[in-house]
C-alpha cells in the first residue's frame, strides 16, 4: 500500500512539474467572427509581436494591421496566406498601441474588425 501511495504522489508531482514548465501563451486579441484574430503577444515588453490567425477554410488571406508605440504614426501589417488554422507573426518590437484583423476580399472592400486598444 505504501509503494502505491509513493507512485501516485510521484505521478502527481510529474504532472505539476510538466504544467509548471509549459510556456505562457497569453495574448490580447481583436477578433472578427468567421475570419480570425489579430493576436498581440508580450505587449508589456520591448519584445511585443503580432500574429494574424486564420480561422476559416475559405482561401482568403487574413492580415493584422497594427501600430507600435515607437512609431505611432506608421501602419504595419502582418499577412497570413497559409490558410485555416495557421498563424503568421511579425518581428518583435515596441509595445502595440492597437490592432485589428482583416480578411482580404477580391473586387470588394476587405472585411475588418474594429481596432482594439491593447494594454501594456
Amino acid at each position: 500500500m505504501t509503494k502505491r501511495r509513493i507512485a501516485v504522489a510521484m505521478s502527481a508531482l510529474g504532472v505539476i512539474v510538466l504544467v509548471g514548465a509549459a510556456p505562457a501563451l497569453a495574448y490580447q486579441t481583436a477578433t472578427l467572427s468567421g475570419t480570425g484574430q489579430a493576436r498581440v503577444y508580450d505587449n508589456s515588453t520591448s519584445s511585443a509581436k503580432v500574429g494574424a490567425w486564420d480561422s476559416t477554410s475559405d482561401s482568403n488571406p487574413v492580415y493584422s494591421s497594427y501600430y507600435r508605440s515607437a512609431s505611432s504614426g506608421t501602419l504595419r501589417n502582418v499577412w497570413n496566406k497559409q490558410g485555416s488554422g495557421t498563424e503568421a507573426y511579425s518581428g518583435t518590437g515596441s509595445w502595440v498601441i492597437k490592432a485589428k484583423i482583416c480578411e482580404s476580399q477580391i473586387a470588394q472592400p476587405d472585411d475588418c474588425s474594429v481596432y482594439v486598444a491593447m494594454s501594456h
